[in-house]
């Protein structure tokens, strides 16, 4: 056992020096960006290493669906410390739905319906059928056709094994907007056919994983999984992406001075291709993950480092420090953390159609890298039904993307016009501060609200402004149940003032996005045991505000419908 530990600790200490050693020149050339809301790019996903007693719990609870016509990217900084698991009973005779439905109709022709399928509680097995549709054919007033529909189907299950749980998933998505974005006086746009304006994504890919669930202790956990995904749009362009990801850890001895050791390491290997009208191109993110955790009466510790290998015309080495302590002072009520943390990250054609659908085919993917990113906060209770979260980060970014509108290429290679409703990414250095305030409220079975307030100030180069990017961010979530029956939702959205950069003339370098308020009500009442009636008011201040520039929303949205579990 002394010769295991000794050769895991020798392991250990080789990675990192080899690490350190190929990067000495290679961190010199880069500065570094942490993109933050809307758009937040990310370290290639780590899962955790489940090695504690877990208790399996096979019944499928059927979720909770919530429908909101506009997307809002929302970014949340909570810290989650571990919590001890807890014994779920359930009674022998309870009667379990193996369906859901719920639809619902709204106006601008907005028809909704999503339908879940999952089998009932076994030892053996769980599997699932997800399918939903949203569309609209609403109109906005001065605008092109701005008709979008959002498809999805796929298919879920998980396999218990002795120890281990195998975990699949396929899915399809069908998404199509249209490119209405176009001022008033760009009268040309409305002579083209509406064809002519729509974008459609087709996405395809699934997920399998192995993963350790042992109960015995001072075993090693593990976890290796498979991702795969394909999107392809209408104007030939396509990317592929795989992902390779896995982990390893076990609980140790070797400081012989904390209550809990563990000595784990996480590997994971990202690869893109991307091919559009012009080029074809492949890229390459691997990396590595040694961290040794500790576990004392007050401190959670992890120290670890991250060593990461890009690769696309040419190759590049990066480390990273990857420290994270959690110190409880007051146990229960009050706790303090800091973490030092970097990654690479790439903006790919399917990550950044997902933050804004209207983008141009041809687009400049790359790189941002973070080279460092220091966080500091305290979380607690003030009372059993108020908790809080303050925090502040500061974060040095290389190649930080952002969003701006296409001014120069032809809508469409035959179509020799540029009306500006599309958008193309140009890349900036910027040094981050982040300032957030979470605090929430709970009254169980009686009310629960979240207020989360985001302060973002972008230091940048070379850019004026971090276009469409808003430094003050407000959201409020609140759920009332009035009895057993009857409950209702609220929300509230506030996005402060941002900048679109925009060239049209030589006296017009940028344009200002008002701040606005956007205001989304609801209420559902339960009619029977597994029949209940929904009705959702969305942007009940009628505001039409410009989330992208030249993109107004749809003013005030209403819907009903019913949900079903049979």
């Amino acid at each position: 056992m002394k010769n295991i530990t000794f050769a895991s600790i020798t392991l250990f200490i080789i990675i990192l020096v080899i690490f350190a050693t190929t990067t000495g020149s290679a961190q010199g050339q880069n500065q570094e960006v942490t993109i933050i809301a809307p758009y937040k790019p990310t370290i290639s996903d780590a899962e955790k290493i489940p090695v504690s007693a877990t208790i399996r719990d096979t019944v499928v609870k059927v979720p909770e669906m919530n429908y909101s016509i506009v997307s809002r990217p929302f970014t949340t900084t909570y810290e989650i410390e571990p919590l001890k698991p807890v014994f779920l009973q359930i009674e022998p005779g309870q009667s379990m739905s193996r369906n859901y439905l719920k639809a619902g109709f709204g106006n601008y022709t907005t028809p909704y319906a999503e339908f879940f399928a999952n089998s009932l509680s076994s030892e053996k097995y769980s599997l699932g059928f997800h399918v939903r549709h949203l569309s609209s054919q609403g109109e906005i007033k001065d605008y092109p056709v701005s008709n979008f529909s959002s498809n999805r189907a796929s298919v879920y299950g998980k396999r218990y094994l002795s120890g281990k749980v195998l975990s699949a998933d396929v899915f399809y998505d069908r998404n199509v907007v249209h490119y209405y974005g176009v001022k008033k006086d760009d009268t040309a746009v409305f002579s083209l056919p509406d064809d002519e304006l729509r974008q459609r994504f087709s996405l395809f890919g699934g997920d399998l994983t192995l993963a350790s669930n042992s109960k015995r202790r001072n075993t090693a956990g593990y976890i290796a999984g498979l991702r795969f995904y394909h999107l392809s749009d209408l104007f030939n362009t396509r990317e592929t992406g795989f992902t390779l990801h896995s982990g390893i850890s076990k609980p140790e001895n070797i400081l012989d001075m904390a209550s809990g050791e563990k000595l784990g390491l996480s590997f994971n290997l990202d690869f893109w291709n991307n091919k559009d009208s012009i080029v074809s191109q492949g890229n390459v993110i691997a990396t590595i993950n040694p961290y040794l955790q500790l576990d004392f009466e007050h401190l959670n510790l992890t120290l670890g480092a991250q060593g990461t290998f890009s690769a696309d015309s040419s190759g590049s080495v990066y480390v990273y420090p990857a420290v994270k302590a959690f110190f409880k002072v007051i146990p229960d009520h009050l706790r303090v953390y800091f973490s030092a943390s970097g990654g690479l990250s790439r903006n790919s054609f399917y990550a950044v159609s997902r933050e804004n659908p209207w983008i141009n085919s041809v687009f400049p993917f790359g790189f941002t890298n973070t080279k460092y990113e220091f966080k500091g906060g305290v979380t607690g209770q003030i009372s059993q039904m108020i908790n809080f979260n303050l925090s502040a980060a500061y974060s040095d970014a290389e190649n930080i993307l952002l969003l701006v509108n296409d001014f120069h290429s032809y809508f469409k290679p035959d179509v020799p016009l540029n009306f500006a409703n599309k958008f193309t990414g140009i890349y900036d250095n910027a040094e981050i501060t982040t300032i957030s305030a979470e605090i929430g409220y709970e009254q169980p079975q009686k009310i629960n609200a979240l207020l989360v307030v985001n302060y973002t100030d972008y230091s940048m180069e070379k850019e004026e402004h971090p276009w469409h990017k808003p430094a003050l961010e407000i959201s409020l979530f609140s759920r009332y149940f009035v009895d057993s029956k009857l409950s209702v939702s609220g929300e509230l959205f506030f996005r402060g003032k941002a900048y679109a950069k925009i060239d049209e003339s030589p006296a017009a370098t940028e344009a200002v996005r008002k701040a606005y308020l956007d205001v989304n009500l609801s209420a559902e009442y339960r009619l029977r045991d597994k029949i209940s009636a929904f009705v959702l008011l969305n942007n009940m201040t009628a505001t039409r505000y410009y989330r992208w520039y030249n993109y107004p929303s749809q003013r005030i949205s209403a819907m009903a419908g019913l949900t079903f579990a049979f």
